[in-house]
């Protein structure tokens, strides 16, 4: 995109007020991950202490990276992930979403399948499956940095999304994917 995709506007409101604000209806503490340099440009919009910076000394980028930054913070506590950039994710999948972690309880993580594709960048991690990723990085056990690799080390619940949810997994990567909206 060429920007800070959470500094984006898409209908007058930034992408990460957007998944800060869905987040927010299902009664969620939120916050949003950073890195150093993005910090100054987030404390403009949202609270400093609504930011987790990210935690240089885990040796790891992407998605990983925050969640991890987030758990290194709160390790007993299971961590709901939305990135900003699925600008269409509807309301009634993360309460969803919600309801089969609290209903089933027992798994590492909790993600949505499109169409047999694992879509990790929305779920619901669990401290208990974090610390086994945390150990595997540790011990140089981790091959790889994927939030799809990161799912195959752990015991997933997954939910078949209906046809008609699929668009909420939209990643809109470029200025031409947000006029589809």
């Amino acid at each position: 995109m060429g920007n800070d995709k959470g500094l984006l506007v898409y209908q007058d409101e930034l992408w990460a007020q957007v998944a800060y604000d869905k987040l927010r209806l299902a009664g969620l503490p939120i916050k949003l991950s950073v890195n150093a340099t993005q910090q100054e440009d987030y404390t403009k919009h949202f609270g400093l202490d609504q930011l987790i910076v990210d935690d240089l000394s885990l040796t790891i980028k992407g998605p990983l990276l925050g969640l991890l930054s987030g758990h290194s913070l709160f390790p007993e506590e299971d961590l709901f992930l939305l990135a900003c950039d699925l600008l269409a994710m509807e309301f009634h999948l993360l309460e969803r979403l919600l309801n089969e972690y609290t209903a089933e309880g027992s798994f590492d993580a909790y993600i949505f399948n499109k169409g047999g594709q694992q879509e990790p960048i929305c779920g619901i991690y669990t401290a208990k499956g974090l610390k086994k990723i945390m150990q595997l990085l540790k011990t140089s056990g981790l091959e790889k940095y994927s939030m799809k690799y990161i799912l195959s080390n752990l015991k997933v619940f997954e939910i078949a999304l209906d046809e008609k949810d699929e668009k909420a997994f939209t990643n809109f990567n470029s200025h031409a994917d947000i006029n589809g909206l």
